[in-house]
């Protein structure tokens, strides 16, 4: 299922667990067997707080986050309800704090010991949570364990808004928040219906952008700046912007990985007789979006024969299956569909215009 995250995505997922019944002993391990099947597992921190009940869960890889949170948001856990945010936290150190439970799988898988002792030890520990990687390093380990380190704690999980990153900046010396201008520009992010796309591969031209983005949501315009690798994309609503974010940043597009930010709402106007402007009217705001998928189904094809033969030329095929008019792709990756997707797409062949679907397994 599919639920809008408040923030970008992360590799980090905070999880709030509503209702969940005083019989139901919540642990790591069953957080680990329900999350560990859509990926490898850094840590995993637990908090209990009353009724509500607050943990993260760190993956190696951030597309294992992101299909975790894509299927197991507001899914039921012995009668509550499981909603799942990526955290703003750039990094979960766990060190000690009362009333919380961690694990750090990745130390237990490198060292020589039994596996499930370091496990069982690390869960009756006391934990503490560091919630910025950017802390100065001229700071001894024992300042890190202060009482007030506890308080900062305590906010987070007794805050009504539950925003992670934002409390904790509050509660510390903002000296010792030395952010990248990378990182800051990050967290300054608001979700809007515009979007930043860079690092565009000089092949990609304004119809390609268009072909790939228009299957996320209606658009409105797009001004791409060849010149400067790349576009700005405004969405007719929020949401279709959030899901176009989420499916696509950081994906492989042809030779290059574009990267997605989202972008205070503003006027676009070219800049030079390179750029490539667009204007889009729809006539509703509704839009029936389909997840990323390497499955594609190409329709209003009049010599399937002949187009698999040219799509091959841009990306090789796990599967094809020819239909009468009809073409069932099955490419090795989301990247590849996207080649498929980008140049295909409302391609005209013997008068006739293709049509390129999204297709879950």
């Amino acid at each position: 299922m599919y639920n809008n995250s408040r923030d970008p995505p992360n590799q980090i997922l905070l999880l709030i667990l509503n209702s969940l019944p005083s019989s139901f002993p919540l642990n790591n391990q069953f957080l680990h067997e329900k999350f560990n099947q859509y990926g490898d597992i850094n840590k995993i921190l637990i908090f209990e707080r009353g009724k509500t009940t607050k943990a993260f869960v760190e993956f190696h890889q951030l597309k294992s986050a992101i299909q975790a949170r894509r299927q197991l948001n507001g899914s039921n856990i012995q009668g509550g309800k499981m909603i799942i945010h990526f955290s703003r936290l750039k990094n979960l150190n766990l060190e000690i704090v009362d009333n919380s439970r961690g694990t750090d799988y990745t130390q237990a898988s490198s060292n020589s010991q039994n596996s499930d002792s370091i496990l069982n030890s690390r869960t009756d520990e006391n934990i503490q949570l560091d919630l910025t990687n950017h802390i100065s390093q001229t700071q001894s380990p024992r300042a890190n364990s202060s009482p007030i380190r506890n308080e900062q704690i305590n906010r987070l999980l007794e805050s009504d808004d539950e925003d992670d990153l934002t409390i904790w900046k509050q509660a510390i010396p903002q000296n010792i928040l030395e952010f990248h201008p990378e990182i800051q520009k990050l967290l300054q992010q608001r979700q809007s219906r515009l979007l930043r796309i860079i690092n565009f591969d000089s092949k990609i031209t304004g119809k390609m952008i268009y072909n790939v983005f228009s299957k996320f949501g209606n658009l409105e315009e797009i001004l791409y700046q060849k010149s400067l690798s790349r576009a700005f994309i405004k969405y007719q609503t929020v949401n279709q912007a959030i899901i176009a974010k989420e499916y696509l940043n950081n994906i492989q597009f042809f030779d290059s990985q574009i990267r997605i930010y989202f972008e205070p709402l503003q006027s676009l106007q070219p800049t030079s007789f390179q750029d490539e402007y667009m204007i889009y009217y729809h006539d509703t705001q509704q839009f029936n979006t389909s997840p990323l998928s390497s499955n594609l189904l190409i329709t209003c094809v009049q010599d399937p024969s002949e187009i698999s033969e040219q799509i091959q030329m841009f990306a090789k095929a796990k599967e094809i299956k020819l239909g009468v008019n009809s073409i069932h792709l099955t490419m090795y990756s989301n990247a590849d569909a996207l080649k498929i997707i980008a140049v295909f797409s409302d391609y005209e062949f013997q008068n006739e215009k293709m049509n390129i679907i999204l297709k879950q397994q």
